[in-house]
């Protein structure tokens, strides 16, 4: 087996590892639940009504097309 084989794998490890040492990171910023909860009460109001819309449509079309086509 070579490398390109298992190239796939590799970018896969690669990129979980990655976002594991980010995660790590920035953990040691975050002292309290409460301060990760709620982002340090620093989100801009643009950034949460584009959450709440993605969540409420992005979810809302997945359930609407499996209903549509069971």
């Amino acid at each position: 087996m070579t490398l390109f084989n298992n190239l796939p794998l590799v970018m896969v490890v690669t990129f979980l590892l990655l976002t594991l040492a980010v995660g790590f990171y920035f953990s040691r910023k975050t002292t309290t639940f409460r301060e990760y909860a709620v982002g340090n009460k620093q989100f801009a109001t643009a950034t949460l009504v584009a959450t709440m819309l993605a969540t409420n449509f992005g979810g809302g079309g997945l359930v609407r097309e499996i209903e549509k086509n069971p």
